[in-house]
């Protein structure tokens, strides 16, 4: 099983769990802010029904990440993402409803918490859109942006264009999202390399290295074929020179 598909697993199991805790078992000191109000608040928040609506938020949260999931086991394009995207357009529209049911000094409070958590996300979001590009220089070869680093021609043992990829085993320190992998990930039979895959459209440019590869796709086919010509000639005339 990939490990992405353990960590959305865990998350939907922790969801309803937490719900069912405070659902159910009425464990309410598991709400931020309960358990250190006074027993006076405490009543006035269950009889506003502050509690049953955090619970009834963290459920709705559960279904809409298990339909995600689901979905993309039916290879659903995008449906992780739009399963998060409903997750947090439900968080933040409950979470607003429920501070109604809140004193003033605890509805500026969690507004507060709202919105720095929406900026979060909006930042979270845009992160894979960053760009990255390929530089090419006298001796090496640079992919900008996110996850960016230089590797020296007189560490590349081929570059080659691909049609398919080999399954991705473990994102050990990337991004996944949107069709767009980025960063540290090992992959099977080949082991650990870096990604700078902004589709999943063919082609792929592989550049092997002694103990490590690069995946590189630019998003749209002639440009990633650009990118592949212009290393190849960079790295030949290298090897000439050399």
């Amino acid at each position: 099983m990939e490990y992405s598909y353990v960590i959305q697993i865990f998350l939907i199991l922790m969801f309803f769990f937490f719900s069912y805790l405070i659902l159910i078992r009425k464990n309410y000191y598991l709400i931020s802010g309960f358990n250190t109000s006074t027993p006076e608040e405490q009543r006035e928040m269950i009889q506003a029904g502050y509690p049953r609506a955090v619970g009834k938020m963290t459920l709705h949260i559960a279904i809409i990440l298990s339909l995600g999931f689901l979905l993309q086991l039916l290879h659903v394009p995008y449906a992780i993402e739009g399963s998060y995207v409903v997750m947090l357009i439900v968080l933040f529209v409950e979470f607003f409803w429920m501070t109604k049911k809140l004193k003033k000094k605890s509805k500026r409070i969690n507004k507060t918490v709202l919105l720095l958590s929406l900026m979060l996300v909006i930042v979270v979001f845009a992160i894979p859109f960053i760009p990255n590009k390929l530089e090419i220089n006298e001796d090496s070869f640079e992919m900008t942006g996110l996850y960016g680093e230089i590797w020296a021609y007189s560490d590349i043992e081929d570059i080659s264009l691909y049609d398919e990829l080999p399954e991705t085993t473990i994102r050990t320190n990337g991004i996944s999202m949107f069709g767009k992998h980025l960063g540290n990930y090992r992959m099977e039979g080949w082991g650990a390399g870096k990604l700078f895959i902004r589709s999943n459209n063919a082609p792929f440019m592989i550049v092997q290295t002694e103990d490590s590869f690069i995946i590189i796709n630019a998003g749209q086919p002639n440009e990633t074929e650009m990118y592949f010509q212009q290393l190849e000639l960079a790295y030949q005339q290298y090897n000439d020179n050399h």
